[in-house]
């Protein structure tokens, strides 16, 4: 045993610790090597200074670097079969005499791969290269952790690279493309704005299909206040095994989010950048020129189809078919579209403090980013904090806090109106098809700007300017935990927090940019808070017995939340310079409204492994919940799985290629409660009655309440193989899964008897299946490192039942249905398929139609299919009969591929996502494909089928547009093959607005330089420096016209994905950085 009183003198002025602890064992059989900030004395079994008894004939002397080339301290060399070696001392210089030049020397240090080489090669610099090996890995789990290799279910985990070195303004934007299984739509690129995240699918029809996010410990809604500098893990749970320990939250998968504790030596790290945003792409909208060619055209055709002649002069015809003398001179064009977009910057500061010692640990950062948008006026800061600190009051007891606090703001200028269907409002979409004769101080009706086309719209740079539309966010949140070691493996900790947020609304519009023309002013103000407390208590007792571990988690959970809300909404302001609510004529809706929310919770699980080769583990948990009736106020849910590790049998010994090859499945069911609060209640609503003739206020039921109302269940079977080959540099997860949801909410009809057409039940079920896989290559090592990440995953949805009823259709604007039927998907296209366009062919020489048309229908216009009529056959009409499944917007394959390569201290990612297959609906395009009104459309239009063409301009009809084209290089004569006529009747309910939501996307590129620290001596007080340049969204392969394919403008809403209602623009982002540690 090594003498820990022994009493050394040492004769040295100055050395460091390393050479200290060197003199000091010399002699003693004893060796040190360094862990970390630890230095670990240990028997010299195998290592120990060459022996003075036996002749050494070489010398062989170096230095010992990482693939960066910095030193490593304290590593063991020593001679191959023999006592003989040496460490490393604090510069990595290392100095061994040995038998000859051809001894093979082996180098070894933790966590890098053991090296052998012959000596003869060894008198020069050695680089160790970093060890593969993650089998040992521990993945966070609901309430635990669990060894990687020993997963019994599926659980994916964004590596904590792929947030630190990427350019987040939300850490939502972090799963695009990064798991397999996992999806991140943008609602909209409003600065700010989270993504909609949704994991194996939708498992809800009318609910939320939102995950539940669990950060340090304690559940939550949203992740829109973290820090994504914060940020130190992220796990996702996916299938019922791995979130039944959630019971009826789970069912939507489980985000688990682990924040920075301190750990190390004391240090300060600063991490600044600045860049810029500008849009990826813009629309092919008709230039001024255009426009006026395509304008005198349309004016052209109409004046003929009313009966005119081109040979009339101007002044016979009407007023809307007249050309304007200025249209033909003009040149001084205004492109809206690039008024309100731009280049804007961005910039972010983040300043953390860590470190730990035998008192305890602390952590702690200060953040702020300030994201101009494309958009003018719209923009997004955030300031965040945070605290997380932990004291070792005993040996077996530490308490700790983790504490945080934000504050936002977020300016969307206006532009979030076609996420709620009304998009005359938005002067982002005015501004798409606003004809580019108006000039920029023309528009409002102080301005007098008349367009002539039956409506007026605001000019839209100065309705920007002008709109309040801003929302504040203000977000606390503490938790305060206390662990207690009761005994070898049992362990005992309690958890309490405590979380606030709130947000306030305000959105003014004044009267010039009013619309329509003539309306008031008319302005908003909402704000909502909430408060959440929860407390949480679990025993963990974890130990080995031989073959034997098994690991026993029991716990408890309660939480209660309570929200308010006040919305006020009025019109008319006398002074327009003040905004407040208070100043206004007329107060059109006023409403408060209170709720709250509890739960309690009782759960365990088990989990026991056999040789390190059999694996099981099962849980439970019991909730309670007040969104719930009388009857069900209770649930269970259970989970079991299973795993194999193969490779560990006596067979497989002589497979040395193979590291892991486990085969797992699990089978769990979970919940999802999020319904809203008091659902099943018989609610009372005010209502006025006629009393001698008099209205006279009073309460009536509104609804008929349910006591058996309770959580949609989701059943999960997850089968999945792991693989990890040649020395883990190859690791492969595959899964299949198949989730069924039952209790579908739904509101069933009721006999009219009882005074209400339904109430809101439990019925119907879908379901989920699909396949994903990961794979992870670390193909080169050494001083050029190569790592690829790839992952893969399909998805697909089937309504299995709705009860007494097959299918429904949603209508949110009067261009868009969705239908969600059994046997298909949720919220599918619906409406008329179409089979090319009308030509003169489909028409007799009476202009009798020979194929079933819609009445109005010209040559020229879009030709439908005859589906279906009311017998259910094809019956030579086109009408309502006719409407059709469309597609659906969910892809048939997801993917993402990232590319690590690191050479010296030069590091670079590359990040390719994207899907395959699945549409998407440009709704937007309602005013701007459709080639009516005066509005800018695209420019395919010029192209667009015209049986009127040669009698508008054949034979010099009417030279003046055929020569306005030759003059600005304008080709109106051809025909794209599939733009139809604008006159007629198209509907606008059909295919031609689908597109293919097929896209790739570079979605970043970031490129760094460490300097090494030989370049830092000078500067003691730096430890590291970094810097680096990153760009997103630098390239999208697409053919859909609109900004973005994955845009999804009507978020949470499940029959209605996939839509896009000029949606805010992608960003491209470019930035510059430095990341410094002192």
């Amino acid at each position: 045993m090594f003498n820990v009183n022994r009493t050394v003198y040492l004769k040295q002025k100055k050395a460091d610790a390393l050479s200290i602890v060197s003199e000091v064992l010399k002699g003693t059989g004893y060796t040190y090597s360094l862990r970390g900030n630890y230095i670990v004395i240990s028997r010299a079994n195998t290592v120990q200074q060459q022996s003075e008894t036996k002749p050494s004939e070489y010398t062989v002397k170096g230095t010992l670097t990482d693939a960066k080339g910095d030193p490593i301290i304290g590593a063991s060399i020593f001679e191959k079969g023999t006592h003989n070696g040496t460490v490393t001392d604090v510069n990595g210089h290392y100095v061994l005499r040995v038998n000859n030049a051809s001894s093979t020397l082996v180098v070894t240090y933790v966590g890098y791969e053991t090296k052998e080489l012959k000596a003869s090669t060894a008198n020069t610099t050695i680089i160790l290269n970093d060890d593969n090996k993650s089998l040992d890995e521990v993945v966070v789990v609901g309430y635990g952790s669990v060894k990687k290799s020993n997963l019994t279910y599926s659980v994916s985990k964004i590596v904590s690279d792929n947030i630190e070195d990427r350019p987040l303004s939300t850490l939502s934007e972090a799963f695009q493309g990064q798991l397999a299984g996992v999806r991140a739509q943008a609602q909209n690129g409003v600065p700010g704005q989270e993504l909609t995240i949704r994991i194996r699918g939708m498992n809800s029809i009318n609910g939320d299909s939102s995950p539940l996010y669990v950060i340090d410990g304690v559940p939550r809604d949203n992740m829109s206040d973290l820090n994504s500098s914060d940020v130190a893990s992220i796990q996702v749970l996916k299938d019922a095994a791995a979130t039944s320990i959630y019971g009826s939250r789970g069912a939507n998968g489980v985000i688990l989010i682990e924040t920075k504790q301190g750990k190390g030596k004391p240090t300060v790290n600063f991490d600044a950048y600045y860049g810029f945003n500008q849009p990826e792409k813009k629309l092919k909208l008709m230039n001024g020129y255009e426009w006026v060619a395509w304008n005198i055209f349309r004016r052209n055709e109409d004046y003929l189809v009313r009966g005119g002649n081109m040979s009339d002069p101007m002044s016979m015809r009407p007023a809307s078919d007249r050309i304007p003398d200025n249209w033909l001179t003009a040149n001084n064009f205004v492109d809206w579209q690039d008024e309100v977009l731009r280049t804007a910057p961005i910039q972010n500061y983040n300043v953390s403090a860590s470190g730990q010692n035998d008192l305890g640990r602390i952590y702690m950062s200060v953040g702020y980013i300030d994201q101009q948008g494309i958009v003018i006026e719209s923009n997004y800061r955030r300031m965040n904090l945070r605290l997380n600190s932990e004291l070792n009051i005993y040996k077996n007891f530490r308490v700790g806090v983790n504490a945080s606090m934000s504050n936002s703001v977020q300016n969307a200028a206006d532009t979030n109106k076609g996420s709620n269907g009304n998009g005359k409002e938005a002067p982002l979409h005015h501004a798409l098809m606003e004809t580019p004769l108006m000039q920029l101080n023309e528009g409002t009706i102080e301005w007098g700007y008349p367009q002539n086309i039956g409506e007026t719209y605001p000019n839209p740079v100065v309705a920007m300017k002008e709109t309040v539309d801003k929302t504040k966010y203000l977000r606390a949140a503490a938790s305060i935990y206390g662990i207690y070691d009761i005994m070898n493996g049992l362990q005992f900790k309690t958890q309490w927090s405590y979380n606030y947020d709130s947000n306030t609304y305000e959105y003014f519009v004044p009267a010039n940019i009013a619309y329509p023309v003539g309306a008031k002013t008319n302005g908003r103000s909402t704000s909502a808070s909430s408060r959440d407390w929860t407390i949480q208590n679990t025993l963990t007792y974890d130990n080995s017995f031989g073959q034997h571990h098994i690991n026993v988690l029991l716990g408890q959970s309660a939480e209660k939340t309570q929200g308010y809300n006040i919305r006020a909404i009025a019109t008319g302001w006398p002074y327009e310079t003040i905004s407040t609510l208070n100043v206004a004529s007329t107060a059109t809706d006023a409403k408060t409204w209170r709720s709250t929310y509890t739960t309690a919770s009782f759960f365990g699980r088990l989990s026991y492994d056999f040789m390190d080769k059999y694996l099981f583990s099962t849980s439970v948990r019991h909730d309670g919940s007040s969104r719930f009736g009388s009857n069900s106020k209770w649930g269970t849910f259970p989970s079991v799985s299973a795993g194999w590790k193969i490779n560990e049998e006596s067979f497989m010994k002589s497979v040395d290629w193979i590291n892991l090859l486990k085969i797992r499945i699990a089978y769990g069911k979970s919940g999802n409660d999020r319904i809203g609060d008091y659902a099943y209640y018989a609610n009372l609503g005010t209502y006025n009655s006629s009393w001698n003739g008099t209205l006279v206020p009073g309460v009536a039921p509104s609804n008929i309440g349910n006591q058996d109302l309770k959580w949609e269940q989701t059943s999960s079977l997850d089968a999945g193989l792991d693989l990890s080959m040649f020395k883990n540099r190859l690791q492969i997860n595959f899964d299949y899964y198949s989730n069924k949801t039952t209790n579908l909410l739904f509101n069933i009809t009721t006999p009219l008897t009882t005074g209400f057409n339904s109430y809101l039940g439990n019925i119907g079920s879908l379901r989920n299946k699909g396949w994903e896989l990961e794979l992870t290559g670390h193909i080169l090592s050494g001083p050029f490192k190569w790592t690829e990440t790839v992952n893969f995953s399909h998805n697909t949805n089937k309504v299995l039942d709705m009860g007494e009823i097959s299918k429904f259709v949603s209508e949110q604007w009067p261009d868009m249905f969705s239908i969600t039927q059994v046997g298909e998907a949720i919220g599918q296209y619906y409406g008329y398929k179409t089979n090319g366009v009308l030509t003169a062919d489909d028409f007799d020489a009476d202009g009798k139609a020979l194929v079933p048309i819609i009445s109005g229908q010209r040559e020229g216009n879009a030709k439908y299919v005859d589906i279906s009529g009311p017998d259910g056959v094809p019956d030579g009409k086109i009408t309502a009969a006719d409407y059709t499944v469309l597609g659906s917007n969910m892809p048939n394959l997801m993917y993402g591929i990232t590319t690590k390569l690191e050479w010296k201290n030069f590091d670079l990612s590359i990040f390719i996502q994207g899907q395959s297959g699945g549409k998407v609906c440009f709704l937007g395009s309602r005013q701007y494909d459709e080639g009516g009104m005066n509005y800018r459309v695209f420019s395919h239009w010029l192209n667009c089928y015209k049986p009127d063409y040669e009698r508008l301009y054949g034979a010099g009809n009417d030279p003046i547009p055929y020569d306005y084209c030759k003059q600005h290089g304008i080709d109106m004569e051809s025909w794209d093959g599939k733009t139809v006529n604008f006159r007629g009747n198209n509907q606008n309910r059909d295919d031609r607005r689908l597109y293919s939501a097929t896209y790739w996307r570079l979605k970043n590129i970031t490129l760094g330089y460490t300097f090494p620290r030989k370049y830092l001596e000078a500067m003691r007080f730096i430890k590291s420096l970094r810097l680096y340049a990153s760009a997103d969204n630098l390239y999208t392969h697409s053919n859909y016209p609109g900004f973005t394919p994955e845009t999804n403008s009507f978020g949470n809403n499940t029959v209605f994905q996939g839509f896009d209602y000029s949606s805010y623009p992608l960003s491209r982002r470019v930035i510059f950085g430095v990341n410094v540690t002192f």
